[in-house]
């Protein structure tokens, strides 16, 4: 096995997201360091000038921030913006979250880069702001739809679409209470995660939502915790249009009209749209707001059903997926991370990973 080979770590970014997260001002901390003004620290910063190793320890001491903080090359410093789809979530569970899953994806991009892989230079978006109307978000979530050639059932392809022609990372991995989803914007490396403890409708439906925000991240940059009762006319009318966004991706009007109208008569309304939502594997609660958007229920006056598909027990998806997988698996068959250090970034045990290997069928021979 060749040698490990270290990634570039940017000092320079992390000194100054070390002391912008700490609440210290480069004039403050340019006084702790000995600085006769701060233009050296903006140097610092800029990397125009190298940080001594007792320059290094200042500013440990000065933002609380381990050598870790500065040094580990698997971990997203200063770089990188998560909003969460969640309810009662703690802060702190959010931050522990984002240092994990900044891990993740600091050894996935180090490796694609290892590999020579070339993502796409410029992010796909959505000609969508604020100031644009639900129709304008249902139009555009029934072409791309078309586009990426869903079909008749879009959630079963969605996924696989984004992973091959958007070239996002989707992981389905374990996250705090109260978390469903969350969207991840960062250079070169767009990520969706999702909660594999949901009910499999609702992993569709926040699979869709959480696209539409890597689509429109620029124009309608999210809110850090995306609740399902936003404060503000911004953060309300962006997920009015997230919502409409998904629920005609994945249930576009060519599809759902024609069955809803076949509703037979022995059947109530509330059976009738389960069965639609177990058909486009979404929950029925998506169906009956996607109808009413089409006009089909009027949202005032029609009970909303209260049962919804994946209320079975759930039935976990695997840890992570099989591109991210596949690529662990490389990196250690060619010596770009060892085993041991692996198995810390991902906090799982040999057997784990062989299991959720073996659950994506990716083949794995390696031992500690």
């Amino acid at each position: 096995m060749s040698t490990v080979i270290q990634p570039r770590v940017d000092l320079p970014r992390r000194v100054a997201a070390a002391r912008e997260k700490a609440g210290i001002s480069q004039v403050k901390l340019s006084q702790r360091l000995g600085f006769k003004n701060r233009q050296s620290l903006e140097q610092i910063e800029s990397g125009l000038r190298k940080v001594t190793s007792d320059e290094l320890l200042t500013i440990m001491e000065a933002t609380q921030c381990d050598l870790d903080y500065f040094t580990d090359p698997f971990r997203l410093v200063g770089e990188g913006a998560f909003s969460y789809r969640a309810q009662g979530t703690k802060n702190s569970d959010l931050d522990r979250c984002e240092d994990v899953a900044g891990r993740w994806l600091a050894l996935w991009r180090h490796l694609g880069a290892v590999r020579g892989e070339r993502p796409r230079a410029l992010r796909p978006k959505l000609p969508l702001s604020t100031d644009s109307r639900f129709e304008d978000a249902q139009a555009l979530g029934e072409a791309l739809a078309q586009e990426l050639k869903l079909g008749t059932v879009p959630a079963e392809k969605l996924e696989e679409a984004m992973v091959e022609q958007l070239e996002l990372v989707v992981l389905h991995v374990d996250l705090p209470s109260g978390v469903s989803g969350a969207a991840i914007q960062l250079p070169m490396c767009d990520t969706i995660l999702i909660n594999r403890d949901e009910p499999p409708g609702r992993r569709a439906f926040d699979l869709a939502h959480e696209l539409f925000h890597v689509l429109t991240w620029d124009a309608m940059p999210p809110e850090r915790v995306d609740r399902q009762a936003p404060r503000g006319y911004k953060g309300k009318r962006t997920e009015q249009l997230a919502d409409n966004f998904a629920g005609s991706l994945l249930m576009p009007e060519g599809a759902l009209r024609p069955l809803w109208t076949k509703k037979p008569k022995t059947s109530s309304l509330a059976e009738w749209i389960q069965a639609l939502a177990e058909h486009f594997k979404v929950s029925s609660s998506a169906v009956y707001w996607r109808l009413a958007a089409l006009h089909c229920l009027d949202s005032e006056t029609t009970p909303k059903p209260l049962s919804g598909i994946g209320q079975d027990p759930v039935k976990k998806r695997p840890l992570f997926s099989r591109p991210f997988m596949e690529r662990l698996v490389w990196g250690v068959e060619h010596g770009e991370i060892s085993v041991n250090r692996l198995l810390k970034i991902l906090d799982l045990s040999l057997e784990t990973f062989r299991e959720t290997c073996a659950a994506h069928g990716v083949e794995v021979d390696i031992g500690l």
